[in-house]
């Protein structure tokens, strides 16, 4: 079987369909990534060996600057509409040609796209083969989604192909988790998510500390906020919570901003979150959805600060879920710190929470119901 997965080129919308590019290739069948050259490096460092790049569509700091020239506005801390526009029709307009190109070239028995992939399903249809949605996160607002069709529909009218909906939906999240009342565009297959691992463990150099009796801390904000005046000033704020910090530089970071504080600070290159959270006792994030499902699946407590894209929502609902506390500026990190570490329900909430994710089928399992096996 030949399985084509289709993302937005960038690591939160390729990284958590890796688990199921492993299950497939486990079980001896060809997986094509159909996305943008830019990604290659990280294909082939990230993703499980075996996974054929089909190169289509232009880098996403294009598609994002065109839309913002369309809609106006922000695009890190986009409306709905702008979402839409982004990711549906500016989108589909510069990479749709190329897309469908290379997926016809690869013949793919079946699609899987991720939540905000709209190249995936346009090539699906005009070769009339079954495509399943992957969810990265908290299922997207109905209205959100009302204006991804919207945006969409111009495109395969003029293609003359019909839109069709996903097979199923591939759910990562807990029902605790999950947005109450949200509606699935198809039947939930539901997928145990893990923090990012590499098939082979990436390079990193061992830390110490000197008092071992402190707390440790990990600070990540994933790939996308990871800037050094951003992450300098959250380390500072760690820091001052007299704790040991871990803080992961990230993407193309290599040198490391100065964050003097109370507790001790070990800078490490960016690498896979699983090899970061094994002695950690709380995790300070932006609320990147693998960082934050990635925790919840280990876990481990959250303090969480939000710098923009869908990182409120997932906040928003760790909180909800009684696992993290969320505020709203790096100053208020310190006081964040000392309040979990001593929170004893906010532990609890979070092995409870740890032991409903183990209790979700394996990505072997999801795969298995997506391949109709």
């Amino acid at each position: 079987m030949r399985v084509l997965f289709s993302a937005v080129p960038a690591y939160g919308h390729i990284l958590p369909l890796a688990p199921l590019m492993e299950a497939a290739l486990a079980d001896g069948d060809a997986v094509g990534l159909l996305t943008s050259e830019i990604v290659r490096p990280l294909a082939e460092q990230e993703l499980p060996p075996g996974v054929e790049l089909l190169a289509a569509g232009v880098a996403p700091e294009v598609f994002i600057v065109e839309a913002a020239k369309r809609g106006g506005g922000d695009p890190y801390h986009p409306t709905p509409e702008m979402i839409a526009e982004t990711f549906g029709g500016t989108r589909l307009d510069l990479d749709k040609e190329d897309a469908l190109d290379a997926a016809r070239r690869w013949d793919p028995d079946f699609v899987v796209a991720e939540a905000f992939d709209t190249v995936g399903p346009f090539a699906a249809a005009h070769l009339n083969v079954p495509w399943h949605q992957a969810g990265l996160g908290p299922g997207i607002d109905a209205e959100i989604r009302r204006l991804f069709d919207r945006s969409v529909a111009p495109h395969y009218q003029r293609a003359g192909v019909e839109p069709e909906p996903p097979s199923s939906y591939v759910d990562p999240c807990p029902p605790t988790f999950q947005t109450p009342g949200w509606v699935s565009p198809a039947p939930i297959v539901n997928i145990r998510p893990r923090a990012h691992r590499r098939i082979t463990s990436a390079d990193l150099k061992p830390y110490r500390f000197s008092d071992k009796s402190r707390p440790t801390v990990l600070l990540t904000l994933g790939t996308v906020f990871s800037d050094g005046s951003t992450l300098a000033e959250l380390a500072q704020a760690v820091a001052a919570a007299d704790v040991n910090v871990v803080v992961t530089l990230g993407p193309g970071e290599q040198q490391p901003p100065e964050a003097p504080g109370v507790g001790e600070v070990r800078w490490v290159s960016f690498v896979p979150l699983d090899q970061l959270l094994g002695d950690v006792d709380l995790v300070v994030a932006a609320g990147g959805s693998g960082t934050v499902l990635g925790a919840m699946s280990r876990g481990i407590p959250m303090v969480l600060c939000p710098q923009g894209a869908d990182q409120p929502v997932n906040a928003a609902r760790a909180e909800a879920a009684g696992v993290a506390v969320v505020v709203g500026h790096p100053a208020e990190v310190t006081d964040a710190i000392t309040q979990a570490l001593k929170d004893a329900d906010l532990r609890t909430r979070s092995a409870e929470l740890a032991k409903e994710i183990a209790d979700l089928p394996s990505p072997v399992q999801a795969f298995a119901v997506l391949a109709g096996r």
